[in-house]
């Protein structure tokens, strides 16, 4: 298992830190967690062939988790080479339908796959919710941000990932995360500006100890966070490892 940090940044553009996406390749399935502006170029710089990706599933729909899902859908259609025939999933909380309705609403067929290969699931943002495709599961959980929002924990062959999407400090979480592998949490400002419906590296840390998750990564830095020792004020609360997650970080498992 293998995750790759995509995008460590937010909606504050950065040079160094593009918006939200991040990608974990099981044994049989390459899953993008968010999409943002500029992922498809992130995917580029891994080395990634977008057409490799099986699922992508959103956390929520703010334009920095989401922007590049039409070039994405776009790139299907218009590919260069050989067109991926295998179906790939498009997940998210209730009202992905509806945002990729949208979408085609103003591109119209361009960006719908041909020969059906696009399937889209709802996840549940009300209650925990689990999905099972390839060996491999996908479970959620709601999240303490915007309404809907949900955090992801990948599970395959005994190991674990858990992504909390954007969320402050969340009990639904912690109880996600417990015992995961790694435990990428959301960090968008350091303790001493601490914005609503987000975590601080002490949260993110309080989190991860109370779910006894093996390896704690932060993400999701707005331009303070990279003024800081973010790392020494999470070390106060987490006793594990901790990684500042920077763009296309690869994290074995």
């Amino acid at each position: 298992m293998e995750v790759i940090i995509l995008g460590s940044g937010t909606a504050t553009p950065q040079l160094e830190r593009n918006a939200s996406g991040t990608l974990v390749r099981t044994s049989s399935l390459n899953v993008l967690v968010d999409i943002g502006p500029g992922i498809m170029r992130r995917l580029c710089e891994a080395r990634v062939d977008y057409r490799e990706i099986d699922v992508i599933l959103l956390t929520h729909f703010h334009p920095d988790h989401v922007s590049d899902l039409a070039p994405f859908l776009f790139a299907h259609n218009y590919a260069y080479g050989t067109m991926r025939s295998e179906g790939f999933f498009l997940m998210g909380p209730c009202g992905v339908e509806q945002l990729y309705g949208g979408l085609v609403n103003i591109y119209g067929s361009w960006i719908v796959p041909s020969s059906n290969r696009l399937m889209i699931r709802e996840l549940n943002e009300s209650r925990p919710d689990d999905f099972f495709f390839k060996g491999v599961e996908i479970v959620s959980s709601p999240a303490e941000h915007s309404r809907p929002c949900i955090s992801i924990r990948i599970n395959d062959h005994g190991k674990s990932v858990t992504i909390s999407g954007d969320s402050a400090y969340s009990d639904n979480l912690v109880t996600l995360a417990w015992t995961t592998d790694v435990f990428v949490c959301e960090c968008s400002m350091p303790d001493e500006n601490m914005i609503s419906g987000h975590s601080t590296p002490s949260i993110a840390a309080r989190m991860a100890s109370l779910a006894e998750a093996k390896k704690l990564v932060l993400t999701h830095f707005y331009p303070p966070c990279d003024q800081v020792d973010v790392v020494a004020q999470a070390s106060l609360f987490y006793s594990g490892p901790i990684v500042k997650s920077e763009d296309l970080l690869k994290i074995e498992i």
